[in-house]
């Protein structure tokens, strides 16, 4: 499964939270004969990543704490499953848009401001493009310094749970 970078398109719900101080699009193509949603792999992608991804979270969430940084989205799957679908909120995450190909997912605290945009194109029967797209505005100093740190880390953990993901719905009949 090859990922490679795309730029967010003008057609795209996620276009309208352009500009931001960060700004990734990633796409890739998976088979699956079964109809997947945005949704699905929305829900997916925050509660079935792999271990080592649950790890890192979890000392993440440790080491932010002081800094009043939330964390922490996963401890009731059924509650965020439910807040995905129904265009809800579940804690610090809210679904600010949704149509029939895309789900946005807003994570909002008081030092920057998250999109994560799944975008899911049938391109035959079988065939599927999935676009993520991560945006990220910072609202001060402290959400700058944060982000410059798990930079590194985010390039890393979102093509990993894009993949583990994926694989999951792949090939299912």
């Amino acid at each position: 499964m090859k990922i490679r970078k795309f730029q967010i398109q003008e057609a795209d719900l996620i276009y309208k939270y352009l500009p931001a101080n960060y700004i990734e699009c990633l796409q890739c193509n998976f088979s699956s004969r079964k109809k997947v949603s945005s949704d699905d792999i929305m829900i997916a992608f925050w509660t079935d990543s792999p271990q080592w991804v649950e790890r890192l979270f979890k000392l993440r969430n440790l080491l932010v704490k002081p800094f009043g940084i939330q964390g922490g989205n996963n401890d009731s799957r059924h509650k965020l499953e439910k807040s995905i679908r129904t265009g809800g909120t579940y804690k610090f995450m809210s679904i600010s848009e949704k149509s029939d190909e895309e789900t946005i997912l807003c994570a909002n605290d008081k030092h920057l401001v998250m999109y994560l945009s799944i975008k899911v194109k049938e391109l035959n029967e079988r065939d599927k493009d999935v676009t993520v797209s991560t945006l990220v505005k910072f609202h001060n100093l402290l959400g700058r310094v944060y982000f410059s740190i798990i930079y590194p880390f985010h390039y890393i953990i979102v093509r990993s749970m894009l993949k583990s993901v994926l694989k999951k719905f792949e090939n299912q009949p």
